[in-house]
């Protein structure tokens, strides 16, 4: 098959899927960044007190952090810290998913969404906010078993090896 006629197949179903997973992280991380910015922003008094698209989650920070005594401005720090890691994780999706094939920005952006839930897992131990350890387990998990799904799944039509997994 000439190159020409290699590009102009249309994408395979394991591909479209991949892509997919890839954006749909993107669009949530989106929602996430975007809903914590704006709570944010109301917290620090830019939003009106009864803005209602805002995730709530700075307040949950404050009252979760207060077991220590941390203070305000700690809490903002570390609230617009998270802020930015989960709009770079955004960002670094949406990237992956629009440049499918550039494997160093898939990497990246699993290394950045895994990583933010790493942090909290162990911010939700430092804190003995157990209740909050599940959900952040999952979100991990998810986003594990989608970066083995990208990277593992054939695309090509290729049967996997003897165990039944396929080169990436």
């Amino acid at each position: 098959m000439t190159d020409d006629a290699k590009q102009a197949r249309p994408p395979r179903p394991v591909a479209v899927l991949k892509r997919g997973l890839l954006l749909f992280w993107a669009a949530w991380l989106g929602l996430v960044f975007l809903t914590n910015l704006l709570d944010g922003l109301k917290a620090a008094g830019v939003l009106p007190g009864g803005w209602s698209f805002a995730s709530g989650n700075y307040a949950f920070v404050c009252q979760t952090t207060a077991r220590y005594g941390t203070p305000a401005w700690l809490n903002a720090v570390l609230f617009a810290g998270v802020v930015c890691w989960e709009g770079l994780a955004a960002v670094l999706f949406a990237l992956a998913g629009l440049r499918f094939r550039a494997g160093r920005l898939r990497h990246a952006a699993f290394i950045a969404g895994l990583s933010l839930w790493g942090a909290f897992v162990l911010a939700d131990e430092v804190f003995v906010a157990y209740a909050l350890e599940a959900t952040h387990w999952r979100l991990f998990t998810a986003q594990l078993a989608t970066l083995l799904a990208v990277e593992l799944l054939p695309e090509d039509g290729q049967a996997g090896d003897d165990r039944g997994v396929g080169k990436a």
